[in-house]
């Protein structure tokens, strides 16, 4: 599987919330991880409006994909957890130019930040271990907790919920803590 690339397409499924967006990004996702899905029958006006009842609005999201929400004690977005974010980004060369129109620790920009970690890591060691901290010391800590709440407000839902489910699965398999792992302990 080229983790780039799926970490591309995650991003795009929860960067852009528009059905033709998300069909896009779900094909793409189920040729790298689920290749016997059929996406064919798929609702995408329900999909879009599950995505955006679950993540946008225009009511209050159900589960935001902001990693505040999940980290900061009072759940505050543009708070300290955001400013962590930003001073990580910046130390890894990356910089956001829409800075306001969503926040840093929104999941999209940080699989972003994940996917340019990746593909750096070939070239530089330190981009490697950039990353696995990242991911065990940050995505690790919120992602399965917005999934879980995610996925207990998507029953109808076949796309979002089956994305959720496999980022979670890639969150496990990045922390090395697969299904098999939990059940032996």
């Amino acid at each position: 599987m080229d983790r780039p690339q799926l970490l591309e397409a995650f991003r795009d499924f929860f960067h852009y919330g528009r059905k033709e967006h998300l069909r896009q990004a779900y094909l793409k996702i189920s040729a790298l991880s689920d290749p016997g899905s059929d996406p064919q029958k798929i609702d995408w006006d329900l999909e879009e409006f599950t995505f955006n009842k679950l993540f946008t609005g225009p009511m209050a999201p159900l589960a935001p994909a902001v990693a505040s929400v999940y980290l900061d004690p009072e759940g505050l977005i543009q708070g300290n957890v955001t400013a962590e974010i930003r001073t990580f980004y910046e130390s890894i060369g990356l910089r956001i130019d829409e800075i306001g129109s969503e926040p840093e620790d929104s999941l999209a920009y940080e699989l972003d930040a994940c996917r340019h970690l990746l593909l750096l890591a070939d070239k530089l060691p330190e981009a490697a271990d950039a990353y696995a901290g990242f991911i065990h010391e940050h995505i690790a800590l919120w992602v399965p907790e917005f999934s879980t709440r995610a996925m207990e407000h998507c029953q109808e839902s076949v796309a979002v919920k089956n994305v959720l489910m496999l980022l979670s699965e890639w969150v496990e398999n990045e922390t090395g803590n697969t299904t098999q792992d939990k059940e032996m302990e």
